[in-house]
């Protein structure tokens, strides 16, 4: 299987370097039982390596591919390679989708999402959208901060002009998104974030109406609105909202908190002075109703929330969250150097539930191995952008997730919405 994964040039050649007889005896082919039937259906669709669409992989030898893929760098790669099969292969433990397309191949990109911060002018915006299709050729999703591109009516310097603003690059990210689809195995995902102070905020919320302009809407891109604190405390007190073009109000990108609101308010007594070329008012509650609006009909923008994102992130002191993910559990810093990215794996409770509860001692070796593992992923990653691997070797993060977690409850007959259930 190794040989002929290499000959047809889509396993990397490292993988013949293994003792690989060890690790055909360390196979466990009766583990292909605990497979239902849709569950070998995907991966026989989506994940298994194949020669002109003839599949050549079998279950347990994916697993011990995509371990001995996360092994290449280990002292002991045999011993790690079967401790990694062991926690895949058992189910106690799944790697993203990334890495177990691309574990042990030629091109190993293992991580699942890229965060990214959009510059102010045509090139910084176009390299901005070729570097989403090169994260989302090898199957990372996006997430794109659009806040810094000036909006609808903002003087252009270099052609004494007037900007369309960012709803029409955000059609282009959008149709990038369908154009390069995960390498052909999955549709390609993007997710576009704009502050709610952005000039453009109004049309940003109708673009995944299915009315109106064809070319102002993006029906295949997510999007949402990431919201400082005191938009939601003017609505609370029913006041006044002012919109702003980033070129003109350029600090408060990276300002949260207290800074934030002090900046914000010294630029509206600014446009009230006529010194802040491009602004609007709007009332606060007028704009969170359409924001509630939008997000029922179409189930975008979604909501997510600036401030805490940065008052309780750990790495404050090495920059600013300005936007999450496709998923939206992911909060790490962007700039123009830094791409932000995320390695993930999730921990399967339903796995370490025994008659009595959970099985800690399994649950820690779980969490070990698993946490190694996806330590590996930012060794051995394939880097398709130098501002993704500039990231990820300096801040090294990984989320370890959780599933399985409404099965354990049901192994233990504790309803999900009892107090035990929050104990547990």
């Amino acid at each position: 299987y190794v040989g002929r994964g290499i000959d047809l040039g889509q396993l990397d050649p490292a993988l013949a370097k293994f003792d690989l007889d060890r690790l055909g005896k360390a196979l466990r082919p009766e583990r292909d039982e605990q497979f239902t039937f849709l569950g070998l259906q995907t991966l026989y669709d989506r994940y298994f390596l194949h020669s002109d669409g003839t599949r050549y992989e079998l279950p347990q030898a994916f697993f011990m591919r995509v371990a001995m893929g996360l092994a290449l760098n280990e002292d002991d790669r045999e011993a790690r390679a079967i401790e990694f099969y062991e926690l895949l292969s058992s189910f106690d433990f799944m790697a993203s989708t990334p890495t177990l397309f691309n574990s042990g191949t030629v091109r190993a990109q293992l991580s699942s999402c890229f965060l990214t911060t959009i510059g102010d002018d045509l090139q910084a915006i176009f390299h901005g959208i070729s570097n989403n299709a090169m994260l989302s050729k090898y199957s990372g999703g996006l997430g794109n901060d659009w806040t810094p591109v000036r909006g609808l009516g903002s003087h252009i310097k270099g052609t004494n002009g007037k900007s369309q603003g960012v709803v029409p690059f955000l059609k282009i990210a959008n149709d990038t998104a369908v154009a390069v689809n995960q390498g052909g195995k999955r549709k390609g995902a993007v997710c576009a974030y704009l502050e709610t102070w952005h000039i453009d905020i109004e049309e940003f919320l109708d673009l995944r109406k299915n009315t109106g302009d064809e070319r102002r809407r993006t029906h295949d891109m997510n999007t949402a609105n990431w919201v400082p604190d005191l938009f939601m405390q003017r609505v609370e007190q029913d006041g006044q909202w002012t919109l702003f073009s980033p070129n003109e109000v350029p600090d408060l990108h990276d300002l949260y908190g207290n800074d934030f609101a002090e900046a914000y308010a010294a630029y509206e007594k600014a446009a009230d002075e006529g010194r802040v070329k491009v602004h609007k008012r709007v009332r606060a509650v007028d704009l969170w109703r359409r924001m509630l609006t939008m997000l029922f009909e179409t189930g975008h923008p979604w909501i997510t929330f600036k401030d805490p994102s940065n008052l309780r992130s750990p790495q404050q002191h090495v920059g600013v969250v300005h936007s999450s993910n496709l998923c939206t559990e992911i909060t790490l810093n962007t700039n123009s150097e830094e791409v932000a990215v995320c390695n993930l794996g999730s921990v399967n409770l339903a796995q370490h539930v025994g008659p009595d509860g959970i099985d800690v001692e399994r649950l820690r070796r779980t969490v070990r191995t698993a946490v190694r593992m996806l330590d590996n992923v930012i060794d051995v990653n394939f880097y398709t952008i130098p501002e993704a691997e500039r990231a990820n070797m300096r801040h090294r993060p990984v989320g370890l997730g959780l599933m399985g977690f409404q099965d354990a409850l049901f192994k233990l007959r504790l309803p999900y919405a009892s107090r035990s259930a929050v104990e547990f």
